[in-house]
């Protein structure tokens, strides 16, 4: 399997660490099915990266699926749904579900659309994906294509917010925000100006996004402006709590008032970009070119920081865990590595080898399972609980 695993000593806390390196195919199903779920981009409507899961134990590479893809997957009710445009981008988009235990097919939809990107939200029983210039709604069980919505324009740069209290998805591309209910219909449209950064927020009537650099909250309910803030050039979009509106803008990461889009407080600041954020109970785990950090919402306070490199776009907690792709002294190379929410403290980290390796979308997180993606293997891979028995 061309594959080795060691034992180190992570020096960032001096506790034993599980490390792998991928070097070939794991083809080992994972110990249990993996429950929970990753419904859309960042986890949630809110943007919170926070999974509320349980990280395996360790991070073994138990399986890579036999279909290419570049796009971010999401995840529910033992199931991995994943865009594959082909190793060379050639022909049409398909959708494909995977079993979440050990990568093998479910089903498969070919898209009649050409397109250089795709995204996806899962809305109850429906995975919403938007490729090209469609909007398209595919039954999660029986893979049947449910509708077809036409945007006034292909897109190449697009991301979806599901909020399934509300049955709608709120789509966001080039020209603005198009919200959809459950059955396609097409609710309301609202343009913003060019440069949209990142995924739509929704909180409670709201939608928060950031668009150049100002950001703006929307009625959810037909898509008027309520308000907009000039908070400088917006690297990374919205998170929603109750504390305010988190984000990454003009050098900052800063709270922003809910009803007035003021700075309430600033958390921290940054000045090589911010490529992270993710909230768990009053605390911002976020992360920046050179650094992982905790920092109390409420009050600004560091809990812990790092010394890290960060290696792609993203980063998700779990009950007890933070999940970034990262890597920091004493560790050569790109890596998915855990670390305790309260300490900071190493958990396990997975390590790819190559040269200009990297990983292309930020890791995926639901019960008992890492779902990741690298420019070493052509699918989705799935990191988890193995037995080093089975390791060869």
């Amino acid at each position: 399997m061309n594959r080795r695993q060691y034992l180190v000593t992570a020096s960032t806390c001096g506790i034993a660490a599980f490390a792998g390196c991928l070097g070939g195919r794991a083809d080992r199903p994972l110990p249990e099915t993996p429950t929970g779920s990753w419904s859309q981009s960042r986890h949630d409507e809110a943007n919170t990266g926070n999974g509320d899961t349980t990280v395996p134990p360790r991070g073994d590479h138990a399986w890579t699926s036999e279909e290419f893809t570049r796009w971010k997957p999401v995840a529910a009710d033992g199931e991995v749904y994943i865009g594959n445009v082909g190793a060379d981008s050639d022909g049409p988009p398909v959708i494909v579900a995977l079993d979440a235990s050990d990568g093998s097919g479910r089903w498969r939809v070919t898209l009649d659309t050409e397109t250089s990107h795709y995204t996806s939200a899962i809305l109850g029983e429906l995975l919403v994906a938007a490729s090209g210039d469609q909007v398209i709604a595919v039954d999660r069980e029986s893979g049947n294509r449910e509708w077809t919505a036409t945007l006034s324009e292909s897109i190449e740069l697009s991301e979806i917010t599901s909020v399934s209290e509300k049955s709608l998805v709120v789509v966001l591309d080039e020209s603005g925000l198009v919200a959809f209910d459950a059955t396609g219909e097409q609710l309301w449209s609202a343009p913003l100006p060019p440069h949209a950064v990142d995924t739509p927020a929704v909180w409670e009537e709201s939608i928060y996004v950031a668009s150049g650099s100002e950001l703006r909250r929307l009625d959810i309910a037909d898509g008027t402006e309520d308000w907009t803030q000039d908070v400088g050039d917006v690297p990374l979009g919205p998170s929603v709590t109750t504390e305010g509106v988190i984000i990454a803008a003009g050098g900052e990461l800063a709270v922003h008032d809910h009803t007035t889009g003021e700075q309430k407080r600033r958390l921290d600041d940054y000045d090589r970009g911010a490529d992270g954020v993710a909230v768990a109970d009053g605390t911002a785990y976020w992360m920046t070119y050179d650094k992982l950090a905790a920092v109390t919402v409420a009050d600004g306070a560091v809990e812990w920081r790092l010394d890290i490199n960060s290696w792609a776009d993203g980063l998700c907690v779990g009950q007890d865990t933070v999940v970034a792709p990262a890597s920091y002294e004493g560790i050569d190379g790109p890596t998915i590595a855990t670390f305790d929410r309260e300490s900071g403290d190493t958990r396990w980290y997975y390590a790819i080898d190559g040269i200009d390796s990297v990983f292309t979308i930020p890791p995926i997180l639901v019960d008992g399972a890492v779902y990741f993606i690298s420019n070493t293997i052509d699918g989705v891979g799935a990191l988890g609980d193995i037995s080093p028995a089975d390791d060869s």
